[in-house]
């Protein structure tokens, strides 16, 4: 009868069961308590000696999670590596000095101050190559955070909702320097064509109202807010946007107009600043349709034509704040964290 081996290390053989005799032997290996499972991990404390049983030249492996071998003489220097052999370990990383991680722990958290831009598509495609919002994010670079908070499409209605959901109360470090609340496009679009976007005049004057109240509520006052009206529209420009999308025209300049005097007084009652984008862009009746990219959005013109005057309003709310962390050539060479660990008002 052919002989045949358990599942269990027993040889069985006309029909008798006998134990098979397994070879051991003993190795010595210098392991960290730590010693990580993963391949190739790194001992950090090799302090202590664990002695492991070996089984017919097989790796066994200890309750760590560690790998032995049998013990072999040393290789001669030079020798490559035996097949199967252990990668060498990498070497360790150079640590900071001690003195160095103090001064990393004790330095404050760098607070950076932040400028938003709460709109509606205007806003939010402010962003794009040559926009207002670029470039006062490039105007402001190492002094603030400028965040696009422009919702296409929206007004204030759904404005007035959302605001809470993106600037809340906390220390005073939290709150922005400057908010930009920019809304009317949408808002006087006409109720008969485009009701969904519609909002009456006397609403929308209400939730401008609200949302400046609100984020004095939360330590953004009045003197740091601008609201900026709705630009003009260019009616036979709109028009065609309008028919290619199988629509009437939906919006009127003076309707529009309307809403942007709105806005003014609403910033005069508040106490805030105010742009008067639709007064300014028809000024002396010069021609604003080169503003405009489709009779309502900004072209490249009309987004340059937006920042001009809206950095001066903006400058003076940040001017007080410095570039933050040192200009390259002031850092010291030898001792670069003395430089960098300050508080970053350099």
């Amino acid at each position: 009868m052919n002989e045949r081996t358990g599942s269990e290390g027993t040889r069985l053989s006309s029909g008798k069961r006998t134990k098979m005799s397994v070879p051991r032997a003993t190795a010595t290996a210098r392991l960290n308590n730590d010693w990580s499972v993963a391949k190739g991990a790194r001992p950090q404390n090799p302090g202590v000696w664990r002695t492991a049983t070996l089984t017919d030249n097989r790796r066994a492996t200890n309750c760590a999670g560690a790998s032995f071998h049998h013990h072999r003489p040393p290789r001669p220097r030079g020798t490559p590596p035996r097949p199967g052999s252990p990668r060498p370990l990498p070497a360790r990383p150079a640590l900071l000095p001690a003195g160095n991680m103090a001064l990393c722990e004790a330095a404050s958290s760098l607070y950076w101050p932040r400028v938003l831009l709460f709109g509606d598509s205007i806003t939010q495609f402010s962003f794009q190559q040559g926009g207002w919002g670029a470039s006062l994010a490039d105007k402001l670079v190492r002094k603030c955070d400028v965040l696009n908070r422009g919702f296409s499409g929206y007004n204030t209605r759904w404005a007035k909702i959302i605001l809470p959901r993106l600037i809340k109360k906390g220390t005073g470090l939290d709150s922005p320097v400057a908010v930009t609340i920019f809304f009317g496009a949408n808002d006087s679009a006409l109720k008969d064509e485009n009701p969904k976007q519609h909002v009456p005049l006397d609403e929308y004057v209400a939730n401008l109202k609200s949302m400046v109240c609100y984020l004095k509520s939360v330590d953004v006052p009045e003197h740091r807010i601008v609201l900026i009206s709705p630009p003009p529209l260019c009616e036979a420009a709109w028009e065609r946007e309008c028919l290619a999308q199988g629509c009437k025209l939906n919006r009127r300049n003076l309707v529009v107009g309307e809403y942007a005097g709105a806005c003014l007084q609403v910033a005069r009652d508040c106490g805030t600043d105010v742009l008067d984008l639709w007064t300014l862009m028809q000024k002396d009746g010069q021609d604003f349709s080169s503003f405009l990219s489709d009779g309502l959005h900004l072209s490249p013109d009309g987004n340059e034509f937006l920042f001009s005057h809206l950095w001066p309003l903006i400058e003076k709310k940040v001017s007080s704040l410095p570039l933050l962390l040192p200009y390259w050539r002031d850092v010291a060479e030898a001792k670069p964290e003395l430089s960098l660990l300050g508080d970053g008002d350099h």
